[in-house]
């Protein structure tokens, strides 16, 4: 019992970075993080909108298709709309953010796009697989297709997983 306690108030610990001023309205007092790139953070974040956004726009080729290309299609489709939700906080918060929105978006981005990415080409490797098992013909019509938009996802959520990697941000207390 004393565990949960412990760990409801870790996840909701930046809660005591509000204060209540004195019209009674809460106020945010805690760190917030600056963009400190070389590059206008409109235009990093327009390259990362082109990147996620673009990505996300995955084919859908499922009906009647096989497990080992189902399973990895969703599971990208599912981190690439994640993606999208965690970028729309990033980009509202604009180029200085709240110490936990940095936390929830910007430090979880890579990680996710790289997981996407490695989900988009094994949806397109099982996408092989099944052409191939299927005596089909080779890599022509609606297969062909999807395997090369899911090979652009997964080019694309690479690119985004770099650019957030490089993406620099400096505390603000």
């Amino acid at each position: 019992m004393a565990d949960r306690e412990r760990e409801k108030k870790k996840k909701r610990a930046y809660l005591d970075d509000f204060e209540k001023d004195l019209n009674g309205n809460y106020q945010y007092r805690g760190a917030h993080y600056r963009y400190a790139g070389e590059h206008p953070h409109s235009r990093v974040l327009a390259l990362l909108w082109l990147f996620c956004g673009g990505g996300a726009a995955l084919p859908g080729a499922t009906a009647h298709a096989p497990v080992y290309l189902l399973l990895p299609y969703m599971a990208a489709l599912v981190l690439a709309l994640y993606v999208v939700v965690l970028l729309v906080r990033l980009t509202r918060g604009g180029a200085r953010v709240r110490a936990y929105i940095h936390e929830q978006t910007a430090q979880k981005l890579p990680s996710l796009c790289r997981a996407t990415a490695v989900l988009c080409a094994a949806a397109s490797a099982g996408q092989g697989v099944a052409v191939f098992a299927a005596d089909a013909q080779l890599l022509w019509g609606m297969q062909g297709v999807f395997i090369l938009f899911e090979l652009l996802s997964c080019a694309a959520f690479a690119a985004a997983a770099r650019l957030l990697k490089r993406m620099p941000w400096e505390k603000e207390e």
